[in-house]
């Protein structure tokens, strides 16, 4: 993490035991939200946990040293210029400043975290003017340091503590006249040696989430200044107008309306907001997948299944990972609420000849109730015998039975030419339900990585501009086949 330079010009404002006690409180708060990430039961895999033990050791750092310093400033003379320049020396404020913006952030997913882009020949060339246009420059790689991801990985925070005394001698060192940069500021063009630090991040920042997509989208920057305000000296307004000019947004502090400029609040208030909802942009209807379809209805996702001799290792595997987690209390049935449920007529299809093929009387039981075979019964029926058949409490608001739909090839007219690529790469069961959850603008839950994988990087090799996104598909992390009664036979629903 890149430390704050501190002012070491002015004497120390705190003492050395008010810094300890500072850097411990934070640590605190640290070990709290740690806490709290594991009574919630984040998974490693999945968009719920947070990378904190770079920041966290940065910390435990930080306070070791100021301990080691308190007990060495015992008795010194507190204005002496050693004394002042090592209280003012400490990185703590920044880690401060970084821990008070995270918790004014949502959808938190990591500290001090490395972004990467490549810099081609002419941007190399843009940076050194000495570099002939004839002069062959190899391509390199380049990274940037991020404070605080959030967001879900949409968006970068960078922390700067940086004063507006040193913001103004940086500008006149760098030969800002009445505000303005001496050199070329358009925000496409990498910046001399002698560049502002600050506008030259904004533009590293900007190149690596260029370089970045989280579903489709670059991620958005965010500086937070809560030592710099804005109104008052017009050179640093211009300032971070260059900043903003690379597509950055820009809060400063202390005003009555920036975020940063009013005391952080407590982390029992807020430890909700920074965990990732990974359900956020469902859609209000769910396209469910053959490889879901299957694992709704399989014994292994509704009670302790004894291994047998007879088990493919898939499924064994399986078994060992629902005694991990529960499938459908902790992932499928939050992940489902109350949303209206439906499939294609090929899922349905494919899910029905793998249960027949192979089910287990209480898998056909539950199919018959997933799909609504009897259509006189209505959902509260459904849910209450779909109960009666699983270990696991049913939410009274699932939303049965599952509904089966045509997947309209005309819909799939109104997809972007990149569709018709990744058509011509799927199966027909395949093609059947990404594109129609594609073309409906519906949600489609799968745990068929390797189709959903390929769907991504074929929209990202292929697409037309930024704007173009591909289906909306989330994930679930782990799958589970029909117990079956064969015992040779391979793994079922694959999809």
């Amino acid at each position: 993490m890149r430390e704050e330079e501190p002012n070491t010009s002015e004497p120390p404002a705190v003492s050395a035991e008010e810094l300890v006690l500072r850097s411990r409180n934070l640590l605190g708060e640290l070990e709290d939200l740690e806490c709290f990430l594991a009574s919630k039961n984040r998974r490693e895999s999945e968009l719920g946990s947070v990378e904190l033990r770079q920041f966290k050791n940065s910390i435990i750092a930080e306070s070791n040293s100021l301990q080691k310093s308190l007990r060495q400033l015992t008795g010194a003379d507190l204005t002496s210029e050693k004394t002042v320049h090592t209280l003012r020396s400490s990185n703590l404020p920044f880690y401060e400043a970084v821990w008070a913006a995270a918790k004014r952030s949502t959808g938190l997913i990591a500290f001090n975290k490395r972004f990467y882009w490549d810099e081609t020949a002419d941007d190399i060339k843009a940076i050194n003017t000495r570099i002939s246009d004839r002069t062959p420059v190899k391509t390199r790689r380049r990274n940037v340091l991020v404070d605080i991801v959030t967001r879900g990985g949409l968006e970068w925070v960078k922390v700067s503590t940086i004063t507006e005394t040193r913001l103004l001698f940086d500008m006149a060192k760098a030969g800002w006249e009445n505000g303005e940069d001496s050199d070329d500021v358009e925000p496409s063009v990498a910046g001399s040696g002698d560049e502002l630090s600050l506008v030259k991040l904004a533009r590293e920042l900007s190149r690596a989430a260029q370089a970045t997509r989280i579903h489709y989208r670059h991620p958005q920057i965010r500086f937070v200044l809560p030592k710099v305000a804005l109104g008052i000296i017009p050179a640093i307004d211009s300032l971070i107008a260059n900043i903003q000019a690379t597509g950055a947004q820009v809060e400063c502090g202390p005003s009555p309306t920036a975020n940063c400029g009013t005391p952080a609040p407590a982390l029992k208030d807020i430890a909700e907001n920074l965990l990732v909802d990974p359900f956020a942009d469902f859609s209000p209807t769910l396209n469910i997948d053959c490889t879901i379809l299957l694992a709704l209805v399989s014994d292994l996702s509704h009670g302790a299944v004894a291994p047998e001799p007879r088990f493919h290792h898939a499924i064994m595997r399986q078994i060992e990972l629902e005694k991990q987690e529960k499938l459908l209390p902790d992932l499928l049935f939050p992940a489902m609420g109350a949303r209206e449920l439906v499939c294609t007529r090929e899922a349905h299809r494919r899910m029905r000849e793998i249960v027949e093929l192979i089910g287990t009387r209480t898998e056909k039981g539950r199919t018959a109730l997933l799909m609504g075979d009897d259509p006189g019964k209505p959902r509260d029926v459904l849910v209450r015998e779909f109960r009666e058949l699983s270990d696991h409490h049913v939410p009274e608001h699932w939303n049965l039975p599952v509904k089966v739909v045509e997947s309209d090839v005309d819909a799939r007219k109104t997809l972007p030419a990149t569709a018709k690529i990744v058509a011509e790469n799927l199966s027909e069961i395949n093609r059947s339900v990404f594109l129609f959850g594609w073309a409906s603008g519906q949600t489609t839950i799968s745990s068929n990585r390797t189709v959903a994988k390929l769907i991504e990087n074929l929209v990202e090799e292929h697409r037309k501009g930024d704007d173009e996104m591909g289906p909306s598909i989330w994930l679930c992390p782990t799958a589970r086949s029909l117990v079956g009664k064969e015992k040779n036979r391979r793994s079922w629903g694959k999809g």
